[in-house]
Order: C-alpha cells, then sequence, then structure tokens
C-alpha cells in the first residue's frame, strides 16, 4: 500500500509504525466498504436510469473523472509529504492533539449555547461534558465535503474486509434508506431540469442530508486519506503543482490501475453513492448560513461524482449521476447569469418583503372598500313624508337619533344591526317588528277591527300579503322618501314605544326610569332606530334586495336569506376542505421545526441576570391581575342580570339602593368588555418590555423609568375613562343636542371602543411609546431587520396602526360607514394583528426557554403570519354582510373568514408540538408553567376562533345567528382562550425569572391555569353555547326579533342555562384571584431579594 510504503520508508522503526499502519489501513477501507455496499444497493434501484445521449454522458464522465483522479491523487501526495520523516510517536501526539483540539471546540459551543462560565465549573464537571458532546461535535460543511470527496474517491481503489464492514454498517444503511427515497421523488425523465433543482432544494434532499449526518458520526475520528495505487506517478498533466479548480483541463483517461480489486458489481453503479452525496450535500450547504461561498461547493461536486462511466455504458447510475450533477453544478456556478442566488435563498428577506408587500396590499384593498362602503352606504332622505306632504321625520333628527343611540350606551345595552349587546332588544329588528304590527293594526282598523287578531282568517291572509307587498320598496331617486299611510302611522306609534320604554323605564327589560334624559331624546332615538328598520327591507338601487342583504328574518316583512348568500355558504364548505388540504401541505412542505422534544438542560432561573427594565416590567403583571379580578367580578354581576334585572340578589332592596340605576347594565358591560381588553394588553405590554431583555446584558438609557412612565400613563387613562363612562350614564355632560363634551370625556358609545375619544388619544399615545421603547430594545441585539424581536416589534406597532382606524368616524357619520371602522379596528385586532403578535411572543418565549432555535422560530413566524395576514385582514369583510354595506362583501367576506380557520389549524398542530415539549422537560424544567398557559392558549385559540368562529360565520348560518349567544361562546373562547391565557402565561414567565428560586411557589399559578380553564370550559359549553342554539332555532321559527325578545330570556329552560353560568363564573373568579394573589407575592419576594442583593 502506497501510503503505508511512504510512511515505511521514512522511518527506521519499522515495527514501531506497523500499528500506525494497520490503523490508516483500516480506516480507508472501511470507508471503501461503505461506499461499496451504498452503491451497490442504488444500483438495485436504478433499473429505470436515464437511457438517454449515452455517448455525450459517457465521453463527459470519462474527462472529469480524470480530472478527479488528479485531485485525488494530489491530496494523497500532499498526505505522504507531511507524513515521511516523522516518528510514530509524532504521529500519535499529533492525531491526540487534533481529537483534543475538536473537543475543545466542542466544548466552547456547548458553553456558549449555554451561556456557562468554563471558569466557574470544576474540572470533573468539564470532562464530563466534554465526554457527553465528543460524538456530538460537527464538521463544517467545508470540512465534509473535503473528507468525503477524499474518502469517496479512493473507496474504489481498495478490497474490502468484512470487519470494516461491519465497522461501517449504520454509515452505508442510512445513506442506502436516504439515497433511495431520494432517488424515488426524482423523475429526470420527464422533469425539466429547473424542476429537479427544485427538488434537491426541497424536503427530500434535506432528509438525505440529515440521514447522511446521522450515518458519518459511525466514521472513524482520525483524519482519512486517499492513497495512490503502487507504481504510479503523477504525468505531467497532474502535476503536484497544477492548478485545481474548474478551469483545469482534465485529462481524458483515469491513472493506470484506479479501479483494481474493486468489487465488480461497484462499478456498474459507482456514481450511486456520490450522486445521493452530492444531493445532500448540495442542499444542506445552500441552507446553511455559515456558508458564505456557494461556488467551492459548485467546484466539488465533479469530485463526488462517479468514477464508472466507463464501466456502466452510459446507461447506469453514473449517467444519470452525471447528468444530475451537471445540472446541480452550472445553476451553482451561474448565479449572475439567472441561476440559483445562494444568498437569496438563505435570506429571509425574500419572505419579509413579501409578507410587506402582501400587509400593505390588504391595506389599499381595504382602503378601496372603505371608499366603496362609504359611496354605497345606505342614504339618510333629508325628509321622509307621508302621502299627504307631512314631514314624518328628517335627516337631522335621524342624526341626533344616532348621537343619542350612543351616549346612552344602548349599544352596550341592546344592539343595532345585530352588533352590541345582548341584553336589551336589537333595535334594528325591534323597530322592523315593531313596525308591521303597527301597520296590520292600521288597516285591521281599516275593516272596523281592534286588531289583525279580530279579523277574520281570509282577512287576515289579505293584510299579511298587502303588509309584505308594503315593505318591497324600492330607494328614492331623489332626496325626499315617502311612507304610505300604514308606515307613517307606524313610525309615529313607534316613537310612543320607545319614549314610554327608555324614557318612562321598563324594569323588566333593566331600563330605570330616566335611562334616556328627556321624551325627545328617546323619540330621536326611535326615529334612529327605523331608518336602520326602513333600509333593511328598501331595495339597494339596481338590486332584489335590502341594503342590509334582507337581514334580519322578521315573518311578514319578506326578508329572508339572499341567494346568494346560500350559495356562498356553500362554496365556503369547498373552500374550507380545499384551503385546509392546501394549508397542511404548505406547513409540511416548508419543514418546520418543532420545538425540542429531549430533555432541555438549561440554567436556573436564579442564574439570569435581570435588568432595571424587566424589574419595572413585572409591575405591570399584579396591575393586569386587578384588572382581570376586577373584569371577573363585572362579569359575574352582568351575568346575574339576565335572570334578576331589577338587583342583585335583592342587596339593593335590603340596602335601599337601586342598583341598576347605579350601575346599569350598559356601564358594567362597557367596563367588563374594556377591562378584558387591558389586562390582556398591559400582560402583552410587561412580555414586550421584557423579553428582550434575556437576550442582552443592558438597557438603554432611561428605560426603565420610561417603562414606569408608560405603566403610569397606562393606569391614569384607565381610570379616567372608566370615570367617564359611568359619568355619562349619570349625565355629568352635556346631552347630544347641546355639544359633544359626552363624545370627548364620557363614552362613544361603539362596542370595544366605548371610551371617550380623549382616552382613546392617550391609548394610542401610550401604544405608540411602548413600540418605541420595545424597538430601543431590540436595536441593542444583533439581528436584522427580519430577526424575532423585531417581528414582535412589527405586531406591537400594528395593534396601534390599526386602532388608530378608530379616529376615522365621528357622531355624525353614517352608521354604516361607522361600523365599517369600527370593525376595521376590533376585527384587525383580534383576528389579525393579535395572532401575529401571539406568534411573535410564542416564537420568542420558545426561543428563550431554549426549547427552539432563533432561525426556525423566524421561518416559521413568517409562514404563519403570511397565512394570518392574507385571510385575516380581508376576511374583517364577514362583518359587513347585514350593515348595510356593498354585497360585494358577501362573496369576499365568505372567502376571506373561511380561509381565516386554515392558519388556526397551524395553530393546533403547533400546540401539539408545544405539549410534546411540555410532556418532555417534566417537572425539573422550570418553565413548565409558562408553557402550560402557552399549549392552553393554542388549544383555544383553534376552539375558539377556529371551529366556532367558521361555525357562525357561514353566511347562512350567520343570518340567522348574527348576535345572539354563539357570537358570545365563541367571543369568550376566542379572547380568554387565545389571548387571555397567553398574556397569563406572559405573565408567570415574568415572574418566575425574576422571582429567586427558593420563593417560588407554582401552586399559585398552576390552580390559575386549570380553574381559568375548567371555568370557561363550564361557561361555554355548559351555558353559552346550549343558549346560542336555542335562539338560532328561535330565529330561524319565529324570527330574529323573537330569539333577542325579553320572553325568549323568560323561558324555564333558557333560565336553567342563564343559572348555569354561575359554575363558569365561579372558578374563573377563583382563577383571576389566585393569579393576582400569586404575582403580588412573587413580585414582593423579587423585589426583597433585589434589595438584599450586593450592588
Amino acid at each position: 500500500m502506497e501510503l503505508a510504503n511512504a510512511l515505511l520508508t521514512g522511518t527506521r522503526g519499522i515495527d514501531r509504525l506497523e500499528s500506525v499502519a494497520d490503523r490508516l489501513e483500516g480506516t480507508t477501507e472501511a470507508v471503501a466498504a461503505a461506499s461499496a455496499r451504498i452503491r451497490r444497493a442504488a444500483g438495485e434501484r436504478a433499473a429505470d436510469a436515464v437511457d438517454r445521449g449515452a455517448d455525450e454522458l459517457r465521453d463527459r464522465s470519462d474527462s472529469d473523472g480524470a480530472f478527479r483522479d488528479r485531485v485525488l491523487e494530489r491530496a494523497a501526495d500532499e498526505a505522504c509529504r507531511r507524513a515521511v520523516g516523522r516518528s510514530a510517536t509524532e504521529l500519535r501526539e499529533q492525531a491526540e492533539m487534533d481529537r483534543d483540539a475538536t473537543l475543545d471546540r466542542a466544548l466552547e459551543a456547548f458553553l456558549r449555547r449555554y451561556r456557562l462560565d468554563a471558569t466557574r465549573l470544576d474540572e470533573e464537571t468539564l470532562a464530563a461534558i466534554r465526554d457527553r458532546v465528543a460524538p456530538e461535535s460537527d464538521l463544517n460543511p467545508e470540512e465534509l465535503l473535503e473528507r468525503l470527496a477524499d474518502a469517496d474517491g479512493s473507496a474504489s481503489n481498495r478490497d474490502s474486509r468484512a470487519g470494516s464492514i461491519d465497522a461501517a454498517a449504520p454509515v452505508a444503511d442510512a445513506s442506502e434508506d436516504a439515497y433511495a427515497r431520494f432517488r424515488a421523488a426524482l423523475d429526470l425523465e420527464t422533469e425539466s431540469p429547473d424542476r429537479v433543482l427544485e427538488a434537491v432544494l426541497g424536503r427530500d434532499a434535506i432528509e438525505v442530508a440529515r440521514a447522511l449526518e446521522q450515518g458519518l458520526e459511525a466514521f472513524p475520528t482520525d483524519r482519512v486519506l486517499g492513497e495512490r495505487q503502487p507504481g504510479t506517478e503523477p504525468t505531467a498533466g497532474h502535476s503536484r503543482d497544477a492548478d485545481v479548480g474548474p478551469t483545469a483541463p482534465p485529462e481524458p483517461t483515469f491513472a493506470a490501475g484506479a479501479d483494481a480489486g474493486a468489487d465488480p458489481d461497484s462499478s456498474a453503479t459507482a456514481g450511486s453513492a456520490s450522486v445521493a452525496t452530492a444531493a445532500a450535500l448540495a442542499a444542506t450547504t445552500l441552507l446553511s448560513d455559515g456558508v458564505g461561498d456557494g461556488r467551492a461547493l459548485a467546484r466539488l461536486l465533479p469530485m463526488l461524482a462517479s468514477g464508472g462511466g466507463e464501466s456502466s455504458g452510459g446507461l447506469g447510475d453514473g449517467a444519470l449521476g452525471w447528468r444530475f450533477l451537471e445540472l446541480l453544478s452550472s445553476s451553482l456556478t451561474t448565479a449572475d447569469a439567472g441561476g440559483v442566488d445562494l444568498a437569496s435563498l438563505r435570506s429571509k428577506s425574500t419572505g419579509s418583503k413579501a409578507l410587506v408587500a402582501l400587509f400593505v396590499a390588504n391595506l389599499v384593498a381595504m382602503s378601496i372598500g372603505a371608499w366603496l362602503s362609504r359611496e354605497k352606504a345606505p342614504p339618510i332622505p333629508e325628509e321622509i313624508r307621508d302621502p299627504d306632504g307631512e314631514t314624518v321625520v328628517t335627516a337631522e333628527q335621524i342624526r341626533l337619533g344616532k348621537k343619542a343611540f350612543q351616549s346612552n350606551g344602548l349599544m352596550s345595552h341592546g344592539s343595532i344591526l345585530g352588533n352590541g349587546s345582548y341584553f336589551g332588544v336589537d333595535l334594528t329588528a325591534d323597530a322592523l317588528e315593531l313596525k308591521a304590527e303597527y301597520i296590520r293594526e292600521y288597516y285591521a282598523h281599516e275593516r272596523g277591527a281592534d286588531s289583525v287578531e279580530d279579523l277574520e282568517a281570509d282577512e287576515r291572509a289579505v293584510v299579511a300579503e298587502r303588509v309584505e307587498r308594503e315593505f318591497d320598496n324600492d330607494a328614492p331617486a331623489g332626496p325626499i322618501a315617502r311612507y304610505s299611510a300604514a308606515e307613517a302611522y307606524a313610525h309615529r306609534r313607534l316613537r310612543e314605544e320607545y319614549v314610554d320604554r327608555y324614557h318612562g323605564g321598563d324594569p323588566d327589560r333593566g331600563v330605570p326610569e330616566g335611562f334616556v334624559d328627556s321624551a325627545a331624546q328617546a323619540a330621536r332615538i326611535a326615529d334612529f332606530a327605523c331608518w336602520t328598520a326602513w333600509m333593511a327591507h328598501t331595495d339597494r338601487p339596481g338590486s332584489d334586495h335590502s341594503y342590509t342583504n334582507d337581514w334580519p328574518y322578521v315573518p311578514g316583512t319578506g326578508n329572508r336569506p339572499t341567494g346568494k348568500v346560500l350559495v356562498w355558504s356553500t362554496i365556503s364548505v369547498v373552500l374550507l376542505i380545499a384551503g385546509g388540504g392546501a394549508g397542511v401541505w404548505a406547513y409540511h412542505a416548508f419543514d418546520f421545526a418543532e420545538p425540542a422534544t429531549e430533555v432541555v438542560d438549561i440554567p436556573s432561573p436564579d442564574s439570569v441576570s435581570i435588568t432595571p427594565t424587566q424589574y419595572a416590567a413585572a409591575w405591570y403583571v399584579p396591575v393586569a391581575g386587578a384588572l382581570f379580578v376586577a373584569q371577573t367580578l363585572v362579569g359575574a354581576l352582568l351575568a346575574h342580570y339576565y335572570v334578576e334585572r331589577t338587583g342583585f340578589y335583592g342587596i339593593g332592596d335590603a340596602l335601599g339602593i337601586d342598583i341598576v340605576s347605579l350601575l346599569p347594565f350598559s356601564v358594567g358591560r362597557t367596563w367588563h368588555i374594556n377591562l378584558a381588553i387591558l389586562w390582556i394588553t398591559a400582560l402583552w405590554l410587561a412580555g414586550g418590555l421584557f423579553l428582550p431583555g434575556l437576550f442582552t446584558d443592558s438597557d438603554p438609557p432611561l428605560q426603565a423609568a420610561a417603562a414606569t412612565g408608560l405603566l403610569g400613563v397606562l393606569v391614569a387613562t384607565t381610570v379616567g375613562a372608566f370615570a367617564g363612562v359611568w359619568l355619562s350614564s349619570q349625565g355629568a355632560f352635556d346631552s347630544p343636542d347641546e355639544g359633544e363634551l359626552w363624545w370627548w370625556l364620557g363614552s362613544e358609545g361603539l362596542e370595544y371602543l366605548e371610551v371617550g375619544r380623549l382616552w382613546k388619544v392617550l391609548l394610542l399615545v401610550g401604544f405608540v411609546g411602548w413600540t418605541g421603547l420595545v424597538l430601543r430594545s431590540v436595536r441593542r441585539l444583533d439581528e436584522p431587520p427580519t430577526g424575532l424581536g423585531h417581528f414582535m416589534t412589527y405586531a406591537g406597532g400594528s395593534i396601534a396602526l390599526m386602532f388608530a382606524a378608530s379616529m376615522l368616524y365621528t357622531p355624525e357619520t353614517n352608521i354604516a360607514v361607522t361600523e365599517f371602522w369600527r370593525w376595521w379596528v376590533v376585527h384587525m385586532w383580534v383576528e389579525g394583528v393579535f395572532e401575529f403578535f401571539v406568534t411573535a411572543v410564542v416564537s420568542v418565549a420558545l426561543v428563550s426557554m431554549e426549547l427552539l432555535e432563533k432561525g426556525d422560530a423566524e421561518k416559521a413566524i413568517l409562514f404563519e403570519v403570511f397565512a394570518i395576514m392574507a385571510a385575516g385582514i380581508v376576511g374583517v369583510s364577514h362583518h359587513y354582510w347585514w350593515v348595510g354595506l356593498p354585497d360585494v362583501w358577501v362573496p369576499i367576506g365568505t372567502t376571506f373568514s373561511t380561509l381565516e380557520f386554515v392558519p388556526l389549524l397551524f395553530v393546533l398542530y403547533r400546540s401539539f408540538g408545544e405539549y410534546r415539549t411540555l410532556k418532555a422537560q417534566g417537572e425539573s424544567f422550570p418553565y413548565t408553567l409558562p408553557l402550560l398557559f402557552i399549549v392552553g392558549s393554542s388549544v383555544w385559540n383553534f376552539v375558539g376562533g377556529g371551529v366556532l368562529g367558521f361555525f357562525i360565520n357561514l353566511p347562512v348560518i350567520n343570518y340567522y345567528e348574527h348576535g345572539t349567544y354563539l357570537t358570545v361562546a365563541h367571543g369568550h373562547a376566542a379572547t380568554f382562550g387565545a389571548f387571555g391565557l397567553l398574556a397569563l402565561g406572559l405573565g408567570t414567565y415574568v415572574l418566575r425569572v425574576v422571582t429567586p428560586e427558593a420563593a417560588w411557589e407554582p401552586g399559585w399559578f398552576r390552580g390559575a391555569f386549570w380553574l381559568t380553564n375548567i371555568g370557561l370550559a363550564v361557561m361555554t359549553f355548559v351555558s353559552l353555547l346550549p343558549l346560542g342554539f336555542l335562539q338560532l332555532q328561535t330565529a330561524f321559527q319565529d324570527g330574529y326579533a323573537a330569539a333577542r325578545s325579553l320572553e325568549f330570556y323568560e323561558r324555564d329552560r333558557v333560565q336553567t342555562l342563564l343559572w348555569a353560568r354561575t359554575l363558569g363564573d365561579t372558578p374563573m373568579i377563583l382563577g383571576a384571584l389566585a393569579f393576582t394573589a400569586g404575582a403580588v407575592r412573587h413580585l414582593l419576594a423579587a423585589r426583597r431579594h433585589r434589595r438584599a442583593a450586593p450592588r
């Protein structure tokens, strides 16, 4: 053997070198055996090899094979030159030094990964770590390519021994299986070169690379060198000083004896393993951030090619290999001329740009929709006159009615156009039903009867047919609309009804006396309600349905689901199946990494350095907890108002207090909803301020003081806003017809956005300030603008951007246009940027817990957020179906709201991975409880936002259920389940990091998790959903107004279900108390520890 001879010639101690020579020979022969087995197995599967261009491929194989042989010969000569003259002792010392250097590098990588200080570890610990990571030490791609090239090239020049084959079996088995799968996925016969290259860079190539990496762990750790055949000398063309590279002209023939002693079966398939190796390493190198020059790979690909071109005759796998490698190599080396751009493939900037482009495109589309909605909004006639020309109502009275409706909080007591609260009636459906009733009454009076029930059956049928025909109106051509005599009568009768109800009071409906300050205001509210009823039965110009797409369903008025609603309901089911399948395929096609399922050994939280800003952020947690407790208590009061509309367990009567007047349902509901938004947001703000500090050791200047100041602003704004809502209900501000102080300081009166405009401006300033603070911290991280921390900042900034849309309407704005902008904020929060924020924060948290690699997290964020943005933003249009906006929103809203379900499939799948991670880590994992909240959040996100959300967003179902308890079930499960649990998880994580190990008591937070989840499950599945299905049935049978009537809520079965909600409210309240008490207790412990620590 040439290498052994060279070593023996250069030394006098033949006996001493015998063991060294045997060791080197054993190493190279093990590699040769592995290579032979790989090629033999691949050859058996290559019956369908490419059979075209045989002569051309054979010539190319001969030419490039000589070049490869020269490269390998030079490597062998260099090894011989270095070995000659060195003693066995020196060789052993060099081998040990190489091994120690490798282990030292692996040890350093391990210490860096877990942020360990070597100076604080004893020698035994370091030795144990070094032994542990020894088999895990990785080669960089360039070293791996070089070694594989040498090993593979020399393998065909040796006999194999049985022992060596056994030693290399793990490598061969892994490579054979991986290569077989890879070959099965390629179709060079019919596919274009571009498609084949795309497959190489896809998942199959990645699988091959992973299999090879696992197999390579079985390779000997000694340096593997090829050897030259005895008796051969380099020719002129193979000079040791010849330039090695793609430009070096290869000789046309192999060196003498190149294939001597090779396995006879291996020659026909000598390129099989090389092709697999090339493909795998190409994909690995392309996807590796550590490889700077992709062209180095392209130059090395010929070295990995088959040496059996001559034997194969151009028909075996060697021919296939050369064709494939030619394609891959040329693509890599011609990037500038339109080939593969390696930098762009490895960069996330392309995905980020696509995401930004999608976001901008959505905003442009919705801006066009805003213009269209404004142009096509239902008109407010300057006057509506009766047949005698007498004015019944004016546009000014209708606009004053809208102001009175908002200033008195009626959207938090009842609803309008189906949007609002469910305690009172829906004013649109109520006005439409009363209008039909009063018109029937008018015609009964014409026939001499007191009511329609006093008429004969045939007369009643005539009246019913006339009433339905009278509701089938066309929109007026000019600014003046006309009522029939019966409609004018009905309008005036409805005014009387509303004055009695809202000014005189109706305790059974939860309306105290003087709820509306004056009879004139109550009359204006009636005018506004009558106008919404008018647009619900008046046909839009050029259409056969009303401005509200014939919603609501009220028997006798002619309103029923349109054909478009039925058709798009069917299409939505098809979209769900197709979109779900496509989404699952895309998710797996991107091969996202999942959180670690092996036990992760991470430092104790006590070893984490806490910055002043992180301590300041921790104070957000108990403040949010207090808001959470207040929200649950108010929610319990509201739930009880449904069964006892005049008090609270008789306490008011016992104390002589009118609780309903002191704290009206409308005020309580406003507080309940906004408290939920505020405490969840507060914990998210805390997480945003806290998490960047885990990746840096210091704060920007004055960052902690600014974070504390921001908390103070938020608390002051909350107190001022809630006080303003209550004072407005008590008449402390001017009336709508006197000024707009109620609008600025009191309540805007729009669901979810009730607080006065001044307080909303302050909240917007707070959101912008928080975004700026987080951005200051993130900029200290060593990451590009597409990094994980930046994504979290973008998500937070998007919340502020969407909230700014709530400044785009005034009290005078048409209610349809107002609803457009209101839902722009609410929907794009909860089904757009909130989901964006959830994805970003969960990823940051998992990375900080050492459960997910940063690069994998960034890749997953891009995909999930792209899916969310693609469907979620335009999906807001399913809120526009029944509020008077153009019917173009029906197909748009159906399509995109259906596709909103698809990214929630990813959320569910991610929750399974998170749960496996949780189970794998065990109780010793310090962040078990935060991870438990994250898992719960993902599951409830799918149940509340996905399952219930999709169900109620089918157009034909939404037509009947819109504004029922099914929406309440969806809202509670999605808002608290998806966003609330995540917020509690963030709060728990913050407290776990800042609290000393000795003071940590997990029972508080484990109890909070289970109590809140049990409470939410009982509330949703025992009370809210059954109530919703009963309402859906009633709406379908008797009309929407009947499903929202007082008579419905007074049914025995309904009352039982309303009482059952107590079973869910109670554990929810206890869970909120447990979380808040635990937060206060642990934060005080953290403060004591910080004060006691040496400065």
